[in-house]
């Protein structure tokens, strides 16, 4: 049980390490054209492979090989957890605003881009996009990256290193996030969006909200993409407010700056009702069965001073290292924790990273940050 902390932190920084190298490889494979003999469907069977492959497969059974663990007991860790359906309501109007956020956001940092002479990659016009490539469009680019991102991020990554602090966990996860896009065009505000998905996944100790709002960021873009190419448009808002921009500078902004404080607002609402539907509700369900467990200990307690003769100061309280040990026994005991996690809480020593966890750490920062460096290079040569 000694040093499980940094065995947990290590074991997940090897298969990230992984991860990276292999989608590396993988990219710049298919940057040499050399899967261009599956033709028009490489990009998609690659995503999916990269996806499923690499980062599902490699963080669930990888980790679980190397923590000596069942990949049922990984998942439970990370924190596939049962969730009300209220808690899946406000997961999907939270992605409905983080979309719309993101817009802002993304565009933000588009220009800062443009200014420092970036060109930004243009995709190839499609002469028809059937339904059937809408399907599959939101299964690779919206559904995979939902769960597979998440399960590598904030399943593996973030609850391995939150033993070094919630804060600390965050916001590592969310630049290995951001940098894991491999290109300056998405790393900013993946990286956003990946500390503000570590937050809600911390707060509702769940990590399905964190997948939900991914998968309709994602999944709305393609839809948007969808109706637009058949006329439909719905995105009418945001090409109300490019006109007003354009043509009424001052009406524009006014609306912007006011949209974004009303979502911002509701943003904050939202994420307070998940935290009460999620870990309060568990929180207040737990204490009322300790409260039980303690009076009945109590009970018996008094009973047995009251046969010994004994009957002062009968009532007694518990240690607060006693309650805390039988809280986190009653969480494991409904089934709200996983093995893992009273290893983790069983191991006393101080938290910390071995030289191997730092070097390959350092070494993952180092090849996604040069990748990503390269690729504003290559935009603006």
């Amino acid at each position: 049980m000694k040093y499980f902390k940094t065995k947990t932190i290590k074991n997940s920084t090897i298969c990230y390490f992984i991860i990276v190298v292999l989608f590396s490889v993988l990219r710049i494979l298919s940057s040499a054209n050399l899967f261009n003999s599956l033709g028009s469907a490489s990009k998609y069977i690659l995503n999916a492979f990269i996806q499923i492959g690499f980062l599902f497969s490699v963080s669930v059974f990888l980790f679980s090989a190397l923590q000596k663990e069942k990949p049922k007991n990984v998942l439970k860790f990370y924190g596939f957890k049962k969730m009300s359906w209220k808690a899946v309501f406000y997961s999907i109007i939270i992605g409905i605003i983080v979309y719309i956020l993101n817009i802002f956001v993304a565009s933000f940092f588009n220009l800062i881009l443009e200014s420092l002479g970036y060109n930004f990659t243009t995709s190839q016009s499609m002469t028809s996009y059937p339904f059937w490539l809408f399907i599959v469009n939101l299964i690779v680019t919206a559904v995979l990256p939902g769960i597979c991102e998440e399960t590598a991020h904030r399943g593996m990554l973030l609850k391995s290193f939150s033993t070094l602090g919630a804060k600390k966990a965050i916001i590592i996860t969310g630049l290995l996030f951001g940098l894991l896009h491999l290109n300056i065009e998405q790393f900013f505000y993946a990286t956003i969006i990946g500390f503000f998905l570590g937050y809600i996944t911390i707060i509702s100790d769940n990590i399905y909200p964190a997948i939900i709002v991914h998968f309709l960021n994602n999944g709305i873009g393609v839809l948007m993409s969808y109706s637009s190419f058949h006329g439909v448009n719905l995105g009418v808002m945001f090409s109300w407010i490019d006109y007003n921009l354009i043509n009424n500078t001052f009406v524009g902004l006014v609306f912007v700056i006011a949209l974004i404080v009303l979502l911002v607002f509701a943003l904050n609402a939202l994420v307070k009702a998940l935290f009460k539907e999620t870990s309060l509700k568990s929180v207040t369900k737990l204490n009322q069965v300790i409260f039980n467990q303690f009076l009945r200990d109590s009970y018996f307690k008094d009973i047995a001073k009251i046969q010994d003769g004994n009957s002062e100061n009968l009532a007694e309280f518990m240690e607060f290292d006693e309650f805390d040990k039988m809280y986190h026994q009653t969480n494991y005991f409904l089934g709200n924790s996983s093995t893992i996690d009273m290893k983790l809480m069983q191991d006393n020593t101080k938290t910390s990273m071995d030289t191997t966890t730092k070097i390959l750490l350092i070494a993952t920062f180092v090849l996604t940050i040069s990748v990503t460096i390269l690729t504003f290079i290559l935009g603006v040569i």
